[in-house]
């Protein structure tokens, strides 16, 4: 992990996350290229590309990792925390996602980001399902409520 070991949810730290609002949530945006993760070869195998990000994601990630929104540590086992009970009332119900706490945010945020090592693709789930933007909407709620 590049940044800090523990997460910052200053006013700072969540108008950094919620900047991304606007720009995700702009109807030209496109979350990758649109390409399939696999390219069929002209002699019938196929190559593993993964999933082409806008750079945006790229600078999204970058950010949470700046404020620590992205646990580095075993202190916090997400592919745990993302089967719990807790978890899936975030994801599944967009009105506990509106009420979620910067820690609730930010496990979400662990799960965004670390789970494409181990499920090519899951961050276009997130993406798909709307639960990234209800994710920027939260932070964005809070950093205007922290002023």
């Amino acid at each position: 992990m590049l940044g800090v070991m523990h997460p910052q949810f200053t006013p700072e730290a969540l108008r950094a996350v919620a900047a991304f609002l606007p720009i995700m949530a702009d109807p030209a945006f496109r979350f990758t290229d649109g390409q399939p993760p696999a390219v069929v070869l002209p002699g019938g195998g196929v190559q593993m590309r993964g999933y082409a990000y806008d750079p945006q994601v790229a600078r999204l990630l970058r950010t949470l990792d700046e404020f620590g929104w992205v646990h580095g540590d075993e202190r916090f086992q997400w592919p745990q925390w993302a089967q719990t009970p807790e978890a899936r009332a975030l994801r599944d119900d967009p009105a506990v996602l509106a009420r979620a706490t910067p820690v609730q945010l930010a496990r979400l945020l662990t799960v965004f980001a670390r789970q494409e090592r181990f499920s090519d693709g899951s961050r276009l789930g997130f993406w798909e399902s709307g639960l990234l933007l209800g994710i920027l909407r939260r932070a964005a709620a809070l950093a205007e409520a922290a002023g």
